[in-house]
């Protein structure tokens, strides 16, 4: 196996460094979600809106602004990603029977089968890439991420909370 090559600019100090350190993480992160996905034929944007109606699980279906906000995307991104899968079979959109004016998106048989062989293959994908790390360092690495996305989320929503108009 061969050894990485480390550009000297990523020996940075916090912060800057570890920001760059994280872009390059995500490059890579998503070239192996891209890599998982096309083994069931789908964006990794399509998984992630079947994965969460798998995992939610909510007889009936979940409205669209609620499975918007699981999967960190805006309304006009997720319509996309629903009228794709919605082509495929793999949801179905119903009016909310308590308020039509809401839709629900649940997840179909196929959609659910697609769901977790895509689960497979990206869990497989996730364990070659980590089989060289001990135990110890992957929960150590864990933690932290967790923490720094707290950090994240926290940030977002004070900065969208700055931006609302003021109702002064």
């Amino acid at each position: 196996m061969s050894q990485p090559l480390i550009a000297p600019y990523l020996d940075e100090a916090p912060p800057r460094g570890l920001f760059t350190r994280l872009a390059r993480v995500a490059l890579h992160v998503s070239r192996l979600q891209d890599e998982a996905m096309r083994a069931v034929d789908l964006r990794f944007s399509d998984y992630t809106v079947l994965a969460t109606l798998y995992k939610e699980d909510v007889p009936g279906g979940l409205p669209v602004s609620r499975l918007a906000d699981l999967v960190l995307r805006p309304m006009g991104s997720i319509t996309q990603v629903l009228d794709r899968l919605a082509k495929q079979d793999l949801v179905r959109r119903a009016p909310d029977p308590s308020d039509r004016r809401m839709v629900l998106i649940a997840i179909t048989e196929e959609g659910e089968r697609v769901a977790r062989r895509g689960a497979t293959v990206y869990d497989r994908v996730h364990a070659r890439v980590l089989e060289g790390m001990a135990p110890d360092d992957l929960t150590q690495v864990d933690q932290g991420i967790r923490r720094l996305l707290e950090a994240l989320e926290l940030d977002s929503a004070n900065q969208a909370d700055d931006e609302s108009p003021s109702t002064d």
